[in-house]
């Protein structure tokens, strides 16, 4: 019976590799390909590489390429066009009134300590099954990550299927705004600056929290953790 248990374990073990290596390559190729796309080698309207030269590109298989460009295209860097191929997305037109992109990462704090820690109660109440687990294998993504690229990328990740589980259109798309002032350079420059391996353990070890919250369906608890999360991001991020 020890034998057998050791085979199932050994297995078990053997599919969780195999997954981490999978979810840390496909934030490999969205991060190589996110980064053309932000420094202009791939302008917006211009058509990217089709997925197979894409896999040959990155030395990946078209199942990772495939992934990582539905990360793109939930975070509104990409389009796909009939007849056209995957193009990237053209940024949205400039607001006087409502200019996102002066956001200062005070301003987007400040906002997303009133936003999301509120968020908890809808999550709790609509989430599927499945949005949990999603929201949990973020986590367990983040936890292979190294260098600042695969950090931001599994963070975002996460704080977006948090969004995404209220069902909530308009919650959804008012944070689509703000992934958007987080990938402007004033905020990327102060994070990059104050994160290393070490925060990024603290970063995992409070989303673990919310998520477990969340999974339990304890809106307060969650609400409790996305609160202290955020703050101590703030205090990292501005010393305030």
């Amino acid at each position: 019976m020890s034998g057998e248990r050791q085979v199932r374990n050994s297995a078990a073990t053997s599919g969780q590799n195999i997954r981490a290596r999978a979810r840390e390559q496909i934030a490999q190729v969205q991060a190589a390909i996110e980064r053309n796309i932000d420094q202009g080698r791939v302008k917006p309207g211009e058509r990217i590489a089709a997925e197979r030269e894409l896999a040959e590109q990155f030395g990946a298989s078209r199942s990772v390429v495939r992934a990582a460009l539905a990360e793109l295209y939930e975070a509104g860097k990409i389009i796909r066009r009939v007849g056209h191929g995957t193009v990237v997305q053209a940024a949205p037109p400039r607001s006087d009134a409502f200019a996102l992109r002066d956001t200062s990462p005070a301003e987007l704090l400040e906002f997303r300590m009133a936003l999301e820690p509120g968020l908890a109660e809808a999550i709790a109440l609509n989430a599927s099954e499945n949005d949990l687990k999603l929201i949990m294998e973020t986590v367990e993504g983040g936890d292979s990550a190294s260098g600042w690229e695969q950090w931001e990328h599994w963070d975002r990740a996460f704080h977006r299927n948090l969004v995404a589980a209220t069902h909530n259109r308009l919650a959804i798309g008012v944070y689509d705004a703000v992934i958007g002032v987080r990938h402007e350079r004033p905020w990327l420059k102060i994070k990059q600056g104050h994160t290393d391996a070490t925060f990024w353990k603290g970063y995992q070890d409070e989303h673990r929290k919310i998520a477990a919250a969340l999974a339990a369906r304890d809106a307060p608890a969650a609400a409790e953790a996305m609160r202290d999360h955020l703050t101590k991001v703030r205090i990292k991020m501005l010393g305030v």
